[in-house]
């Protein structure tokens, strides 16, 4: 039997439907707020467990009979205020789950990582799985906590637990235009603000990503390591292909580090002034100014099959914004 954290999440939701559509039972894990409107169609193959992460009690139920967890759930911000928030559920909640997991006796862990808490540095090298730990502590408070979580993963390990970890890139895919990070990119595309950060990231299809999960899952080997990024991108090509999937103006007007470096303080007094989010924070700055490019090819070599084309990718989710704008 299979536990799956996160099961109402960006990408839990659609594990959830892989395991469900190759009929493997599984228990998701939600919490009390979550809404489980995505699982009601797939539920004669999966039980629903109510319970948190930080709620240790609440776990015994979820785990008790779990041979593996497939753990996705984690909170994402670059709030530079929800750093303890971070901590509290990435760090602390993934070692309240090593700890139920080891004391029940489930055999195997697969936790999805982010590739924020490998070894990279702003125009350094390309990013490969060569170390497991970073020399400088991870840049934003978002990747301190899932660095926290992975050394809580290892630790598993090292009491008994199986291990696999995947560390995907910016994950592209339809989802909740507003409030989920790589969706948000369309939204924020049709506004045509034109303007584009200068840094260099990593992208690929999620649905390439739960693939790489039921691949770790089928092949039952501990200590799997997988970095999956089909593509590396400026800031400035993503953004474009992003607009011209949804005929909006793609953006020409390139902003420098130094140049948003000096907005993100501004924007921090106009959303206290205003009690809203700032659009853009320190953290947030790092990330979209910086040059981190990877090396995903060790997974398709294990795969045996090419990532999909982010490009196609894109257009797919450009169609879909489309089709739910009119």
């Amino acid at each position: 039997m299979i536990l799956l954290t996160g099961a109402t999440g960006y990408l839990g939701r659609r594990i959830a439907r892989a395991l469900a559509d190759s009929r493997i039972p599984f228990r998701a894990l939600v919490r009390e707020t979550s809404d489980v409107s995505t699982l009601k169609d797939i539920r004669p193959n999966v039980k629903i467990i109510t319970g948190d992460l930080n709620d240790p009690d609440s776990l015994l139920e979820a785990c008790a009979g779990i041979e593996t967890i497939i753990h996705t759930a984690a909170l994402v911000s670059f709030q530079t205020t929800d750093r303890e928030r971070l901590l509290f559920v990435n760090g602390e909640g993934t070692a309240n789950l090593i700890n139920m997991a080891l004391e029940i006796g489930v055999r195997r862990f697969i936790h999805l990582s982010s590739v924020a808490v490998l070894n990279r540095r702003d125009g350094g090298p390309v990013v490969t799985l060569t170390e497991r730990w970073p020399e400088e502590r991870p840049n934003t408070s978002y990747a301190e906590s899932k660095f926290t979580a992975e050394r809580e993963v290892w630790r598993g390990q090292a009491e008994g637990l199986q291990v696999s970890v995947i560390y995907p890139t910016h994950m592209l895919g339809t989802g909740d235009w507003e409030h989920e990070h790589a969706p948000r990119l369309w939204r924020m595309a049709a506004k045509e603000r034109g303007v584009y950060p200068t840094g260099t990231t990593g992208f690929v299809d999620i649905r390439d990503v739960v693939d790489a999960t039921l691949l770790v899952l089928n092949r039952d080997q501990d200590g799997d390591r997988f970095l999956l990024n089909a593509i590396n991108w400026s800031w400035k090509e993503a953004l474009t292909h992003i607009a011209e999937s949804i005929d909006a103006k793609p953006p020409t007007i390139r902003v420098q580090s130094w140049q948003s470096a000096l907005l993100w303080p501004i924007e921090l007094v106009r959303s206290k002034i205003s009690g809203s989010k700032p659009m853009i924070t320190r953290e947030s700055h790092q990330n979209v100014q910086a040059d981190f490019r990877y090396d995903g090819s060790a997974y398709t070599e294990a795969a045996g099959t090419d990532y999909r084309d982010v490009k196609i990718c894109v257009q797919e989710v450009g169609s879909a914004w489309r089709d739910e704008s009119l």
